[in-house]
């Protein structure tokens, strides 16, 4: 059974899931150790949001560096797609285990105060910012098939997916909020700068790059 799973599904990929999920496992571990006293739920939620933007990440990562390794960028690039894939599962994951911990005031207390006007301190900031971030993490991940990549063509599931540049800076935005109003550690903070530096950076890099081979493109095409 496994054997025709793995053929099926392209041995490759089923091996990059693999490994994306074993990195799942092991960040959650390694997460237990900031708070090895800390209820499970917890550590899932934070466990599962910082895997959710570190897959992000790693996403915005493939096509920059991938420009620099050959000439273009296909449509679809498997790698790409399956981190996308696991960044909507953890994504899904971090939202499920945060309405767990705060079951007793019910989700309306992510939003709004108990009089019914909208919650719009730093958190509940954060948690609406949160909530636009999910409904396009779904809508992403229900997507990122061949089937979906078939039936809206190339261009439009491109333009689709390219949602998840707005999906970034949700998540970072959503991050940062619960990082200064629950007061979290410094290192998180840094930590999460220094990933956005990164993304921003190489994004600018293939950008640059793009835009060069473009250009010479063109002179090459159209020869005053």
């Amino acid at each position: 059974m496994i054997r025709t799973f793995l053929i099926g599904f392209g041995r490759q990929r089923a091996i990059t899931h693999l490994i994306l999920a074993a990195l799942t496992v092991a960040g959650i571990y390694l997460m237990t150790f900031y708070a090895p006293r800390a209820e499970l739920t917890f550590t899932f939620v934070l466990g599962f949001g910082y895997e959710c933007v570190f897959f992000l990440c790693v996403t915005l990562l493939i096509g920059p560096l991938n420009l620099l390794r050959k000439r273009f960028n296909p449509v679809n690039i498997d790698l790409r797609r399956d981190t996308g894939i696991w960044s909507g599962i953890t994504g899904c994951l971090h939202v499920i285990f945060a309405l767990l911990e705060r079951n007793r005031g019910g989700i309306l207390s992510f939003f709004f105060h108990g009089n019914g006007r909208p919650l719009l301190t730093l958190l509940g900031a954060s948690n609406w910012i949160g909530l636009f971030a999910t409904i396009l993490l779904i809508a992403l991940l229900v997507t990122s098939n061949a089937l979906s990549l078939h039936q809206l063509k190339g261009k439009r599931w491109k333009k689709l997916q390219q949602l998840n540049y707005v999906l970034t800076v949700l998540a970072f935005m959503h991050t940062f909020g619960y990082q200064m109003g629950s007061g979290r550690e410094r290192f998180f903070m840094d930590g999460t700068t220094i990933a956005l530096v990164i993304v921003l950076l190489i994004q600018l890099a293939g950008v640059s790059i793009y835009q060069r081979r473009k250009q010479a493109h063109l002179a090459r095409t159209n020869p005053v």
